[in-house]
């Protein structure tokens, strides 16, 4: 049987559904990276990272990661491995 993947993938990094978070300094910080690995499998809602789409976390952004629902994310563009964050 094939298991389900995760509503939000620790180092996946993630479109944004509907373009640039409205929170973000600029249009370039238009995808989401979960902040943790310990988000359960079933998740509606998780912290993550506004960020680009290599991983580099909005500078305005960058103290706390902000709330995102499942529906807000897109595909995911692009993965990093967390111990090599830039």
């Amino acid at each position: 049987m094939r298991e389900k993947l995760p509503n939000f993938i620790y180092g996946a990094i993630y479109r944004a559904r509907s373009g640039a978070d409205p929170n973000a300094s600029s249009p370039r910080f238009n995808c989401y990276m979960p902040a943790g690995p310990d988000i359960p499998t079933n998740a509606w809602i998780a912290d993550c990272w506004v960020c680009d789409a290599f991983g580099r976390i909005d500078p305005g952004l960058n103290v706390s990661p902000v709330p995102v629902r499942k529906e807000d994310l897109g595909p995911v563009i692009n993965t990093i491995h967390q111990s090599q964050r830039l």
